[in-house]
């Protein structure tokens, strides 16, 4: 892998063990030296943790915004789509696990610095880009850049994102995002520890964090999948929970 891909990040701590914690999502991953973790794109190196996928990206897509899918940001313009490798959830539904949990970044994955995918998306005619196939929090530092550079074009930046980060780089990263679409997996704990491997409160959390205090334009999918989390009692309240918050 390129040493430029190698970047160092701020979310984290020392333990008293040794170890580092990454503070970026509630998986709060415990790392010695060499130790990659959950999302396998962020380690430790150095004594701190770095990211391990800056500027490398993959499949580069001109999509309509509506695949996002936002149906109310912008109708009818393009977007230029991409993400990296890796992944801080382990959905076992996942429809880009190929990405998501792929361990090959080198193969996986072209160069593309944050100017030239905001120059591209210009030349191509796109309104935004959106950071989508695996979650953008887990590369945070790259998509915030590419964010500003795109800002710098007077283009939008898109969070295609499962939610899943903590308050305070949760703040740094929407700040820098036009729009968002939030994929609310379910609507009960079991579900998100069983299928995702993840926290249903810290999603609910990030959505009233999105609601409440910020302006990011953002909607939200669910995806039904039989006889997991489709049952009437759990529609009716995470329905119920929409219109109360």
């Amino acid at each position: 892998m390129s040493h430029n891909s190698i970047v160092s990040t701020k979310y984290w701590h020392n333990l008293e063990d040794g170890r580092i914690q990454c503070d970026v999502c509630p998986r709060a991953c415990k790392l010695r030296d060499g130790q990659r973790g959950v999302c396998y794109v962020r380690g430790r190196e150095d004594d701190e943790i770095k990211l391990y996928s800056y500027g490398r990206s993959s499949g580069f897509c001109i999509d309509p915004i509506e695949k996002k899918p936002l149906n109310h940001f912008y109708p009818g313009s393009s977007v230029l789509s991409f993400g990296t490798a890796g992944c801080n959830l382990a959905c076992k539904f996942c429809q880009n696990w190929d990405m998501s949990k792929s361990r090959e970044m080198d193969t996986l994955c072209d160069t593309a610095l944050p100017e030239q995918l905001a120059q591209t998306a210009q030349h191509m005619g796109c309104n935004s880009i959106a950071f989508t196939y695996n979650d953008p929090v887990i590369f945070m530092e790259y998509a915030m850049d590419v964010a500003a550079a795109c800002h710098e074009l007077g283009l939008n930046s898109v969070a295609v994102t499962a939610g899943y980060i903590c308050p305070q780089p949760r703040q740094e990263f929407y700040a820098h995002m036009d729009a968002a679409n939030v994929d609310l997996k379910g609507f009960t704990e079991q579900f998100y520890k069983k299928i995702c491997g993840g926290s249903l409160a810290a999603v609910l959390d990030t959505l009233n964090y999105l609601k409440q205090e910020t302006s990011v334009w953002f909607e939200i999918t669910t995806l039904l999948i039989p006889e997991q989390n489709d049952s009437e009692q759990e529609l009716h309240q995470q329905c119920e929970w929409h219109y109360e918050n």
